[in-house]
């Protein structure tokens, strides 16, 4: 039996590439509208673009999810409601999304619009799919991260549909929980506009001293490309395979579509003579690539993930550099794949920016003299500014035969196959003829000729005559499949008649093809929820509003620091022991590991001891596999009497509610407006931890609505990655991990010379920590004002108890003081490099 075909879905970015994608063989695009989009640098579209590109792509078959897919502020709330409302109504497909406020919004008023659950939100296991899935999440686009056994495991369990990407760019954190680009240039990635700083310089530093690494990209991984393992892909059932690329060019898309159409078609007609051609990876390898991986579909990349020496498109190799002439400024290459002017090539090793590497190739010479191209084995000389080592490679990034080819193609609009469809002519004498057409997809028309068909007088119409004339669909999107006339006598029509009523069957068809998708606007459309926010804002600036006396929280990962802070002051513990690897001291010989149980019971007893309350700490990646250590975790909360959980993601929380444990909603749930907010505590949150990019004005706005928290203080989390960075550049033995990790403490150096800490946790993955601490000890009063009903200070990287006790102190004494004098007194923390975060500048 074959298997079932999957989707495949390509990214628009633009018009062109919209028309590039559905002629070269989509089944569905995405693509983003003029605001909320995760590719806020993408060209994207406007209104009447996006009806437009809605109407053309389901003309011709194909479907089109729009993507809404970033965090919300509270006032941009309504504003995306009115864009759902609006792409309602013009017949998209489906939303993809991520903000959990919005999807609760949406099913409420708008439930025949179909969602689609944005990588963004990170989802990886079981548990949290089957949570969205009773918020009306149809579809769950996964974490790149997940295995192909994790994917069919997800299936099995959810029973949703799954759809993943293929093919493109990779990033190297977990989706949705990168917070790099937002933290040191303000552009976040969860409002879609990171700054890839992953694709910058690092080094890589192990206490103190520089580690020599094979490039200085460290934290830019290959493309994405599954076109030799897509048949297994296809085995499993995955619903949508996805095509990342919404920044790229319509040629890309075209090209990329193409070949990825042709082998998902292959692969179904005959999976045992399944390949790709060299001409096929030839095409996909030219289009775009920083070096190919298969992900993490089959096994742990490891090393093998990372583009190290060249974040950029390093596409084939064309040739090597035989000397450079400094008196006419010119490479001389020896080709081993043809070139031609209008190509562009990047030259390894030149002695320049790795951005001003490449160049177009305006002019070329052989020793006969000026040269159009030329192939295999030539040697040729091309102006070039940089001088650039003998033996050099040189690569060709742009083919301009292949994207002129491409380009040609795809604006003829002619690609795609021609729509099936079945023809029934009556012709009777005396009466209008009478045509109905329908498509492959159950789309019929029946229409009658104004014309009354007349009795033949001399030569009468023939049959074949009018199936001739019935049959010219030319440049329409159709063909006729069948076409069956039925003619009664000697009659007579003009074939003008014939022609008219074909043309308007034809129309009217087209019209059926778009229509039917288009959902009739809702009646008398309001948000009261909305006006109910703006009168409670109003209310909370009365002059009778109480202030909230905060707790202050703190987050430590071993016994000695839940001293510490208890000892500075703390009311709640977070306990996180055995989250993190531990790296051995200089006079540590080995690590003695204790029971987990026992130093769990002890953290309990100290903090009870204390009168205290201690909720335990959860990992925020738990794959389904380690979801049995979350359950252990669950165990010991209710058996040694712990207040309850943290829950990261949204399977934990899931799994949390069902065991009935209290949980804390922590902040890499990315609660970034009040709907969130309610939505979470509605479905069990004790209290909801808000997220770090909002500013303390955004927090007042949704600190009334219920228990809120925010970190005040400690080295915020800025990725966490499933590539263990230390180990891809330490291993000693390909694709076994020697635990360098545990040889000292390890931080990324930037080109800026900041420093960022790395964690390894206990299933090895990495956590990156930003360079400066985050420090509100000076703004207490403006925090306590806010209504937030407790601070919170993390101490990730902070070893030291008696640091951790300063510092607790140092807010519980800032908050004692105000409360007590009502002064605003600005103690500052101690040292230098501190930030506020986003408290004051917000992100874009």
């Amino acid at each position: 039996m074959k298997p079932e075909k999957p989707e495949l879905l390509a990214p628009a970015g633009s018009m062109e590439a919209l028309i590039a994608a559905v002629e070269s063989g989509a089944d569905a695009v995405y693509l983003g509208a003029w605001a909320f989009s995760a590719r806020g640098y993408a060209s994207n579209f406007s209104e009447n673009e996006l009806e437009e590109a809605i109407d053309y792509a389901h003309l011709r078959g194909s479907k089109v999810y729009v993507t809404v897919n970033t965090l919300l502020k509270e006032e941009e709330v309504e504003r995306a409601l009115e864009l759902l409302s609006l792409l309602r109504e013009m017949g998209t497909d489906a939303i993809i999304i991520q903000d959990l406020g919005l999807i609760s919004l949406s099913e409420k008023y708008f439930p025949d619009l179909p969602l689609h659950a944005s990588t963004q939100m990170t989802l990886h296991n079981s548990e949290g799919v089957e949570f969205v899935k009773k918020l009306g999440i149809e579809r769950v686009v996964l974490s790149r991260e997940s295995s192909l056994e994790e994917i069919k495991q997800i299936k099995e369990k959810s029973g949703a549909e799954i759809e993943v990407f293929i093919h493109g760019a990779l990033c190297i954190s977990y989706s949705g929980q990168c917070l790099l680009s937002s933290l040191i240039g303000g552009r976040s990635g969860n409002r879609g506009y990171c700054a890839q700083p992953c694709r910058k310089k690092y080094r890589l530093y192990c206490e103190g001293k520089q580690i020599k690494t094979n490039g200085n990209y460290l934290l830019s991984p290959k493309d994405l490309n599954t076109s030799p393992e897509l048949g297994a892909l296809i085995e499993s059932g995955i619903e949508s395979f996805k095509i990342e690329g919404r920044m790229k060019r319509p040629e890309y898309v075209a090209g990329v579509v193409r070949v990825y159409r042709r082998l998902i078609d292959r692969y179904i007609e005959n999976p045992a003579e399944y390949s790709v051609s060299e001409e096929e990876q030839e095409t996909l390898t030219q289009l775009f690539n920083r070096g190919f991986t298969r992900g993490y579909f089959f096994e742990n990349p490891r090393g093998d993930l990372m583009s190290r020496e060249n974040p950029h498109n390093r596409g084939i190799p064309a040739g090597t550099v035989l000397d450079y002439d400094r008196r006419l400024n010119r490479i001389r290459i020896k080709l081993s794949n043809y070139l031609r002017l209008g190509d562009g090539i990047m030259v390894e090793n030149a002695e320049t920016r790795p951005e001003d590497k490449g160049k177009i190739v305006s002019s070329m010479y052989t020793e006969k003299g000026p040269v159009y191209g030329a192939g295999k084995g030539d040697i040729v000389e091309i102006p070039f500014d940089s001088r650039a080592p003998a033996g050099s490679t040189v690569y060709r990034t742009h083919d301009k035969k292949l994207m002129d080819s491409l380009k040609k193609e795809s604006e003829s609009r002619s690609m795609r196959p021609k729509i099936p469809v079945y023809i029934n002519a009556t012709v009777m004498q005396g009466k209008p003829a009478r045509l109905e057409i329908k498509d492959v997809d159950s789309n019929a028309v029946t229409i009658e000729s104004e014309y009354l068909v007349e009795k033949a007088e001399k030569q009468p119409t023939s049959k074949a005559q009018i199936e001739k004339q019935l049959s010219k669909l030319g440049n329409t999107l159709f063909e006729a499949a069948e076409l069956h006339v039925n003619v009664e006598g000697d009659i007579f029509i003009p074939m003008g008649q014939l022609n008219e009523l074909r043309t308007k069957a034809v129309l009217q068809l087209e019209n059926l093809r778009i229509s039917k998708w288009k959902r009739k606007p809702l009646q008398n459309l309001k948000f009261p929820e909305l006006a109910e926010k703006i009168q409670k804002r109003e209310a909370e600036i009365a002059p009778e509003n109480i202030l909230t006396i905060p707790l202050i929280s703190v987050s430590v990962y071993s016994i000695e620091g839940l001293e510490g802070a208890l000892a500075g002051g703390a009311d709640c513990i977070y306990f996180g022991e055995g989250i993190f690897k531990k790296p051995k001291t200089a006079d540590q010989k080995e690590i003695t590991e204790m029971d987990p149980e026992i130093i769990f019971e002890n953290a309990v007893i100290k903090t009870r001891k204390a009168g205290r309350k201690i909720y335990f700490i959860t990992p925020k990646i738990v794959k389904d596999p380690e979801m049995k250590s979350v359950e252990k975790i669950c165990s010991l909360a209710r058996k040694l009497g712990a207040n309850g959980i943290l829950a990261p993601n949204l399977g934990i929380f899931n799994l949390a509610k069902a065991e009935k444990i209290p949980v804390i909603a922590d902040s890499p749930l990315n609660i970034f407006n009040s709907r969130t907010f309610t939505l979470l505590l509605q479905e069990g949150a004790k209290m909801v931890v808000i997220s770090p990019e909002l500013t303390l004005e955004e927090l007042k706005d949704i600190a009334s609505y219920g228990p809120a928290e925010c970190i005040v203080h400690g080295n915020l989390e800025l990725m966490e990655s499933e590539h263990c960075l230390v180990g891809g550049l330490l291993e000693k033995e390909k694709g076994k991990c020697s635990a360098p990790c545990m040889s000292g403490n390890f931080t990324l150096v930037d080109e800026k010379n900041y420093e960022f800490p790395l964690l390894m946790d206990s299933q090895c993955r990495m956590h990156l920590l930003n360079s400066r601490a985050l420090c509100m000890l000076e703004f207490i009063p403006e925090l306590i004002k806010s209504g937030v009903s407790s601070l919170r200070i993390e101490t990730l990287g902070l070893e030291n108890a008696d640091e951790i006790k300063r510092i607790t102190r140092a807010y519980r004494n800032a908050i004692d003081t105000y409360l007590e004098t009502g002064k605003q007194e600005r103690e500052k923390c101690e040292g230098r490099g501190f930030t506020t975060g986003h408290y004051f500048r917000g992100v874009q």
